[in-house]
C-alpha cells in the first residue's frame, strides 16, 4: 500500500474515532510518579490494530505536567522499558542536574530504576518533555509529553487545548516501522512518517461553538518533520512562541513550527452552526488534513469575546549587544552539503571516513560524536553573546539551546521588527540567523539540531557556562 493510499484508508477509519478533546490534569501540587511503560494505542482507528508504544503513564501524549508559575515540578521517573532512558524538560531554565542529558548531566535510568527530578520553572509557558535517550527512537515510539506553566493572570479565553503534533512511520498493519537510525534519515531531512497526528489522533475532529474563544497551544513532539499549519477561514493570532510571549500578531499565511518548537494561538471561532474548518499542513509538497473543527447548533457568541489577549512579558535577561561576545555557527555535511572533511576525536578525516562511523553532519566543521567534546563555547556567567547561524545544508535545522533562551535578532539580515525569545529556532536551508542571550545559567548544556536523526549523526556541540 502507498503512502497516498495509507492515508486515504486511514482517513475513513478515523472517522468513527471519539472526538479528539483536550488533556485534562490537575494542577501538580504534589509529587508525581510517572511510569514509563510499554502501551497500546488506536492511532488509526478502530478497523486497523492497536500501535505497540512507548509512554510516559501510559497514554500518547504522556502524562500531562501542569503548574502555576512559581511552584515546583516534583516527578519521579519510573522505569518500566527494558532499556536505559531518561527526562529531559524541553525549554526550561532549569538547573544543570535536572536536564536529563544521560553522561552529561546524569546517569540513565535503568530498567526497573527511578529517578527524581524537582525543580521550579521560571517562566510561565508551553513546554513539553521527552527521553533522551537514543532519543531519535525512543521519541519516535511515543515517549514525550506536555508541560504547561500557567501564568499567574492568564487570558480569558473559553477553552485552553493542547495538541502534540507528531507524525508516525506506520507498516500497513498500523505498527511502527522499525528502521530507526537508517543511514538515509541520518544523512536527510530525518525520520519524516506518513501518518501525522494530533494528541496521538490522525484525522481527528474537534466540536466547537461558534464565538468560542480558544487557546491553542502547539507542540511539535515529532522526529524531524515541521508543519506549516493553515487554519481554513479562521485568523489564529499569535501569542506566544517557543513558550516564551509575544506581542499578538495576525498569521497572516501558514503557522510554521518547527521541531520541538511550540506556538501558542488565540482563535475566535466565528464560524456558522454545522460548518467545518479543516487545518492542514503544507510544509511538505502534499497538502495533509490534519484536524477538523466541527461546529455544533449551539452559539455561545455572535461576536469576539472582548478581552485582552496579551501576555505578560517575558523575565529573562536581555543580553548587552554592544559588550556581547560574537560566536558564528556554521552547520555543514548532509547529502548535498558540501562537506568534505570534519575534525573527529581530534582528528582530520574525509566524510567518507565518517560516514563508515555513521556521521554525516558538522558544526564549525567539527562532529559532535562525544559528550566530553571541547566545547564550541566556554563562557563566564552572566556574559551576553551573539550568535550568528547559517546553515550551509540542504535542509532545515531546528537548532535547540538546553537551558537557556535565545533572542532571535534577524533572518538574513533582516532584522525582526520585534526581537523574539526562542529555544528551538527552525534554520532553513542556506539561511542565516543572528541570535543574543545572557549565559546565565552555569553547567554543561547541550546545543544541537533537533531532528534526532541529525544529532545523533554528528549535528551537535557543548555551550560550557561557569
Amino acid at each position: 500500500m502507498n503512502r497516498r493510499d495509507f492515508l486515504s484508508v486511514c482517513g475513513a477509519a478515523s472517522a468513527s474515532l471519539l472526538p479528539l478533546t483536550h488533556l485534562r490534569q490537575a494542577y501538580a501540587n504534589s509529587p508525581l510518579a510517572i511510569a514509563v511503560q510499554p502501551g497500546k494505542i488506536s492511532i488509526v482507528g478502530p478497523d486497523f490494530p492497536a500501535t505497540d508504544v512507548w509512554t510516559f503513564g501510559g497514554s500518547v501524549p504522556g502524562q500531562l505536567i501542569r503548574v502555576r508559575h512559581g511552584e515546583t515540578v516534583d516527578a519521579t521517573i519510573n522505569n518500566g522499558l527494558t532499556v536505559p532512558t531518561s527526562v529531559h524538560w524541553h525549554g526550561i531554565r532549569l538547573p544543570n542536574e535536572m536536564d536529563g542529558v544521560v553522561g552529561l548531566t546524569q546517569p540513565p535510568i535503568e530498567p526497573k530504576a527511578s529517578f527524581h527530578y524537582r525543580f521550579t520553572p521560571p517562566d510561565a509557558g508551553t513546554f513539553w518533555y521527552h527521553s533522551h535517550v537514543m532519543a531519535y527512537e525512543q521519541v519516535g515510539r511515543g515517549l514525550y509529553g506536555p508541560l504547561i506553566i500557567d501564568e499567574p493572570d492568564p487570558p480569558q479565553v473559553d477553552r485552553d487545548l493542547i495538541w502534540m503534533i507528531d507524525d508516525w512511520r506506520l507498516a500497513d498493519d498500523a505498527s511502527i516501522i522499525d528502521n530507526f537510525g537508517a543511514g538515509h534519515d541520518r544523512s536527510h531531512a530525518g525520520r519524516i512518517g506518513n501518518v501525522p497526528t494530533v494528541n496521538g489522533r490522525f484525522r481527528d475532529v474537534v466540536p466547537v461553538r461558534r464565538g468560542e474563544r480558544i487557546r491553542l497551544r502547539l507542540i511539535n513532539a515529532a522526529n524531524a518533520r515541521n508543519f506549516a499549519l493553515s487554519f481554513d477561514q479562521l485568523a489564529p493570532l499569535v501569542i506566544a512562541v517557543d513558550g516564551q510571549p509575544v506581542t499578538p500578531y495576525s498569521a497572516d499565511g501558514p503557522v510554521v513550527i518547527g521541531a520541538a518548537g511550540r506556538v501558542d494561538l488565540v482563535i475566535d471561532m466565528l464560524g456558522e452552526p454545522g460548518s467545518i474548518a479543516a487545518v492542514t499542513d503544507s510544509f511538505y509538497r502534499e497538502p495533509i488534513e490534519l484536524v477538523k473543527f466541527a461546529y455544533q447548533k449551539s452559539v455561545l457568541r455572535d461576536e469576539p469575546l472582548d478581552a485582552d489577549i496579551a501576555l505578560p512579558a517575558a523575565t529573562i535577561p536581555a543580553p548587552d549587544l554592544s559588550n556581547a561576545a560574537h560566536t558564528e555557527v556554521v552547520i555543514g555535511g548532509g547529502a548535498m552539503g558540501g562537506l568534505r572533511r570534519a575534525m573527529m576525536d581530534d582528528k582530520w578525516m574525509d566524510l567518507r571516513e565518517i560516514a563508515r562511523q555513521g556521521y554525516v553532519w558538522a558544526i564549525n566543521d567539527v562532529v559532535g560524536n562525544k559528550l566530553d567534546m571541547a566545547p564550541l563555547m566556554d563562557l563566564k556567567k552572566g556574559s551576553s553573546v551573539r550568535l550568528t547561524l547559517r546553515n550551509e545544508t540542504a535542509f532545515p535545522h531546528p537548532m535547540h539551546l538546553h537551558g537557556h533562551h535565545m533572542q532571535l535578532l534577524s533572518i538574513d539580515d533582516q532584522p525582526l521588527a520585534e526581537p523574539r525569545w526562542v529555544d528551538s529556532p527552525l534554520l532553513m536551508p542556506r539561511q542565516t540567523m543572528e541570535l543574543a542571550f545572557v549565559a546565565d545559567n552555569p553547567g554543561k548544556w547541550l546545543f544541537h539540531c533537533h531532528v534526532l536523526e541529525h544529532h545523533s549523526a554528528g549535528l551537535g556541540a557543548l555551550v560550557v557556562v561557569s
